[in-house]
């Protein structure tokens, strides 16, 4: 379903602040983004506003992330459906170990409550996910971890290329941990105007990312997003590209936090 997938654009977007091989120092922080369901094409939506709470820290040896959002959905005949999900993970630093967990509630799927971690050897990478049993986990070495994957992308960036794909593991969709993602990469430029406040002397990099199922093989995306990112790791917008309709956020608040002090 759609707001599974939703997880997976807001969590690749925002791991970009994680990134530990930025020559300065990206800021552990919250952050709350506006979100708004707009150009509906041939979907039953008929529109939709709701909030995603952000945040990160870095703590001695990786990054926490987690991710909270709530969206009320329009229906028609004036119906509505309400959606709330937390996403958490951890990866270290060095990208052989990662760890996730989603909560899930929404009036349209139901609810979906998941544990699962995966981990790199010199021969594959092999994990589990937890739900109502347990489901062994086994992948190609050469996939990439989410700030692993991103990594690269930030490298590329700063070198100014601008194409990169690779194959991804993340874990919020429960079926289809594998993707294969196309990034694109455009020169920097002013931010735009978001909620009345005028960015025009942030420079940020328009990236577009579009992502496809490994299992099925299309030739289209399954969805695509594009995204504003500054060389401090903030996004100050993105759109959600599905096809169907389009989900547009952008920065609303921003709090930076301390790093957890780190006990040798």
């Amino acid at each position: 379903m759609f707001l599974n997938r939703y997880m997976s654009v807001f969590l690749v977007m925002n791991i970009f602040l994680t990134n530990p091989s930025f020559a300065l120092q990206l800021l552990s922080h919250k952050a709350t983004y506006t979100l708004n369901v707009e150009n509906i094409k041939n979907s039953l939506l008929e529109g939709g506003q709701g909030q995603t709470f952000f945040e990160i820290q870095e703590v001695c040896n990786g990054w926490n992330v987690r991710e909270d959002y709530a969206l009320m959905y329009e229906l028609p005949n004036k119906k509505t459906a309400k959606s709330y999900s937390s996403y958490t993970t951890f990866e270290n630093k060095n990208s052989t170990k990662h760890s996730f967990q989603l909560t899930e509630k929404s009036d349209l799927n139901g609810k979906n409550n998941y544990q699962g971690f995966v981990e790199k050897n010199e021969i594959n990478i092999s994990g589990s996910i937890i739900n109502q049993d347990i489901k062994k986990l086994s992948f190609n070495k050469n996939i990439l971890f989410p700030l692993e994957h991103l990594q690269k992308i930030i490298e590329k960036a700063k070198k100014g290329q601008s194409i990169f794909t690779s194959e991804v593991f993340f874990g919020n969709e429960e079926s289809k941990q594998i993707k294969t993602v196309s990034t694109f990469i455009s020169n920097k430029k002013q931010a735009n105007v978001h909620n009345g406040k005028d960015l025009s002397k942030v420079m940020v990099w328009p990236i577009k990312i579009a992502f496809y199922s490994k299992i099925e093989k299309k030739t289209e995306p399954d969805y695509e997003i594009s995204l504003e990112l500054d060389e401090v790791g903030v996004v100050y917008s993105y759109k959600v590209n599905y096809g169907d309709f389009e989900v547009k956020a952008k920065l609303k608040d921003f709090q930076v936090l301390e790093k957890k002090i780190c006990n040798n």
